[in-house]
């Protein structure tokens, strides 16, 4: 028991020391353990490690937006002990379950709760805290799983949905309600005598503070996604043979795409974001970063399902390849197109001249680019008869693309090369 309260202790090395000296006790007799044992130490022992921690910084995060953001340097390094020792105690206790996984294989779930416990939580340190141990329990015990195992892939799309970014605030107007609402008790307060000046002020302040929080939350969720979408790519990289068709495709459900896209393609968030200007400091579109890398790794997952197919046997790969590849180049040709434009009221004829983009437009398709080159070379990959058979589909969208405008000539080569090697041959052929 001393050695348990030891591994809360505010000095560094006695910490340190008191997480090593529990596992390495664990380590040393846990072969005589029996399952019921076990879940008597995870239960009993080793997770209330981790509620402690969730819930001090649960205290430290509401003293933070209490104080407006002053932090002392003694809750800095309260923040740091907390964050190293859960870092640290996920490790061990992960190399725990792996070392004796034949007996405590059964409490998996529990353990995966864990640590999707702490991806599913607003604060990136934890989160990525948790995506590390989530890898690390894959690169170690991954080989170990049998295929009913690896329905733990479940886990990380749920934790990919819980921490989905979220505008909400800002795209209701929610921060100029409270505004206004407060702007009208200042008129109050007036009346009775306060100086409305100092009223105003702090009711900016703390409209500052709420639009600070709803920011940082949704920049925190958007590097949280980040994270997990390299650590699924990473775990598929390591198990390619050994995960099935169907758990992969449940894995690369793109809903973070879908997601990112929808608040990329809302104008009106947009609009507010870059009135608000440097207190976001968000790039616009703000998630196009997570929007592209999310595209590219479904891209990437589902070519390598359709190159193993000849072993899993499984023909939904393809098909959804084939429907990713329209959504990315529909995505691109109508950011290019941008939004058709209103009709002018009287006489004036309405011009069909397509408008040059703008500058910050030609950096958006610019950034775009790199996924539609894969898109168009997961195209090109496809085989004689599903490219013959899809074809139709997609040459519209190919025409699309050679009439829009680009930011730089990056997709225009490689449409040369698609049209020159596969759709030229198939055209031949045809006549």
């Amino acid at each position: 028991m001393q050695v348990y309260q030891n591994s809360f202790d505010l000095r560094p090395d006695i910490r340190q020391s008191a997480l090593q000296v529990l596992f390495d006790t664990l380590r040393n007799y846990g072969h005589h353990f029996s399952l019921p044992l076990w879940e008597k130490v995870f239960d009993s022992v080793l997770f209330p490690i981790f509620d402690s921690v969730r819930h001090a910084v649960d205290l430290s995060g509401e003293t933070l937006q209490g104080q407006g953001l002053e932090n002392d340097i003694a809750e800095l390094d309260q923040e740091a002990w907390l964050y190293e020792t859960c870092k640290l105690a996920l490790q061990l206790v992960v190399d725990l379950f792996v070392k004796f996984y034949d007996t405590v294989n059964p409490l998996l779930e529990k353990v995966l709760t864990l640590l999707t416990s702490f991806i599913k939580r607003p604060h990136q340190s934890l989160a990525g805290i948790g995506i590390t141990a989530f890898v690390r329990l894959m690169s170690n015990a991954g080989s170990l799983f049998i295929e009913t195992k690896w329905e733990i892939v479940v886990s990380l799309k749920e934790a990919t949905k819980a921490t989905l970014p979220d505008f909400s605030y800002i795209s209701s107007g929610a921060y100029l309600d409270n505004a206004t609402s407060e702007n009208g008790n200042s008129s109050r307060r007036q009346d009775n005598g306060e100086p409305r000046g100092s009223a105003d002020h702090d009711f900016e302040g703390l409209r500052a503070r709420n639009l600070y929080f709803a920011i940082g939350d949704a920049k925190c969720r958007a590097a949280v996604q980040l994270l997990l979408i390299q650590a699924v790519m990473e775990i598929h990289n390591m198990y390619r043979a050994h995960i099935s068709a169907k758990n992969t495709l449940v894995l690369l459900k793109h809903v973070v795409a879908c997601h990112a896209h929808k608040v990329n393609s809302d104008t009106d968030l947009r609009s507010k974001l870059q009135e608000l200007g440097s207190m976001t400091q968000m790039q616009d579109p703000p998630l196009l970063r997570l929007e592209n890398e999310s595209y590219h790794s479904c891209l990437v997952l589902l070519q390598n399902i359709v190159t193993d197919r000849h072993r899993n046997g499984d023909l939904e790969a393809e098909a959804c390849l084939v429907d990713l590849c329209n959504e990315v180049l529909e995505v691109y040709i109508r950011t290019a197109m941008g939004q058709p434009g209103e009709a002018s009221s009287g006489a004036q004829p309405i011009s069909h001249w397509l408008i040059p983009v703008g500058s910050a437009k030609r950096r958006e398709l610019a950034a775009r680019a790199s996924v539609v080159v894969s898109t168009l070379q997961a195209i090109s990959a496809l085989g004689d008869t599903s490219f013959g058979n899809n074809l139709a589909r997609f040459f519209p969208l190919l025409a699309g693309l050679i009439s829009c405008e680009h930011g730089s000539s990056e997709v225009q080569s490689a449409l040369s090369d698609m049209l020159s090697t596969r759709v030229g041959p198939v055209l031949l052929r045809a006549c």
